[in-house]
């Protein structure tokens, strides 16, 4: 791990366990082990090593996704005939892999359980840090959700519901489960167990083809 990594690896624990404002440029160096005029070598400043924890936590998931084939190649989430014939022909079981590997990205990697936390307490103090917590926590996988259930619908996979509705019946009990168990580290298999009981339930229901979100 460089130097650079190691500052932005004990910034975003302090963050995640203080929030910013009680953390200092000081706190950051001696944790690293530097002098606080060494940090200076590859930051600007506290703001800058916040920015920068924010820009690696969203391309982080960027890369998450785009490894399993949920966006397209400008890393973007779009429900088009290749995402559709994706999930339609995807098995249970092979749904359940993909969203085993999202969940334990979520909830024991420790980058982003940590920046969780961090966004969790920063929400109350930026209003840009809000906005972000909504659009990264539910907004952008709400509304991803409710536009391939609506051209699932169409395709003839799934019963004829309100989209956003049921995008909301599908995320709903997983964000209980994150929250519930996030700061319970020796529950999380449990967790993982109710979520892939949830999903495959989900499918059950809702679904009349067999094959993902079916």
């Amino acid at each position: 791990m460089t130097t650079k990594e190691k500052i932005l690896d004990a910034a975003l624990t302090l963050f995640s366990e203080r929030g910013y404002d009680p953390v200092s440029v000081r706190d950051i160096a001696a944790a690293v082990g530097i002098k606080e005029s060494s940090l200076y070598n590859h930051f600007k400043n506290k703001q800058d090593i916040f920015d920068t924890i924010v820009t690696a936590y969203t391309d982080r998931w960027a890369a998450i996704f785009q490894g399993l084939s949920l966006t397209d190649s400008d890393r973007q989430f779009v429900v088009d005939e290749r995402m559709v014939n994706m999930y339609r022909d995807m098995t249970p079981e092979q749904f359940s892999v993909i969203g085993g590997l999202i969940f334990d990205a979520y909830m024991t990697d420790d980058v982003n359980v940590k920046f969780r936390r961090l966004l969790t307490l920063e929400q109350y103090r930026s209003p840009a840090l809000a906005a972000l917590f909504r659009r990264v926590s539910f907004d952008d996988s709400i509304g991803f959700q409710a536009q391939l259930f609506k051209a699932l619908m169409a395709a003839g996979c799934f019963v004829e519901k309100d989209p956003y509705i049921l995008a909301l019946e599908f995320f709903s009990p997983i964000f209980l489960l994150f929250y519930k168990f996030g700061s319970e580290p020796e529950s999380v298999q449990a967790a993982k167990a109710l979520f892939l009981r949830h999903i495959a339930h989900f499918n059950e229901t809702y679904g009349v083809k067999r094959g993902a979100g079916q």
